[in-house]
């Protein structure tokens, strides 16, 4: 079966999002080790995020817009990329528990909005 043209953006700009999260992923231990900083504890700490954060992150793209939860996940991954260049234990704290709150957002948001539109 042919692929119509939404599946195809939809593919595009689903790729892009994933590779974005993937090579951040990289880059982060290198970077945390450079500061000083627990890289244990800040890699935990997404990892909780996500975990408490991805309980009613569905539920908030259902109500407000699963659009909306696209582009908030942009919003976030650019926020998070900034507060990863300040040297400070708790700024990069912030930033991984937003990190998890993208996380819950990439692997809801994007793949319903396909399905209501579809």
């Amino acid at each position: 079966e042919k692929l119509d043209p939404l599946h195809w953006n939809y593919l595009l700009v689903y790729f892009l999002a994933i590779l974005a999260d993937w090579l951040q992923g990289t880059n982060m231990y290198t970077l945390y080790q450079g500061y000083g900083v627990s890289v244990a504890q800040l890699f935990l700490s997404g990892f909780l995020s996500s975990a408490v954060f991805g309980t009613f992150v569905g539920t908030w793209v259902d109500t407000f817009g699963r659009r909306r939860g696209c582009l908030l996940y942009c919003f976030l991954e650019v926020v998070i990329q900034i507060l990863e260049h300040v040297p400070n234990f708790y700024v990069l704290l912030f930033g991984r528990i937003l990190g998890g709150i993208s996380t819950s957002l990439l692997f809801c948001s994007f793949e319903s909005w396909l399905n209501s539109s579809h």
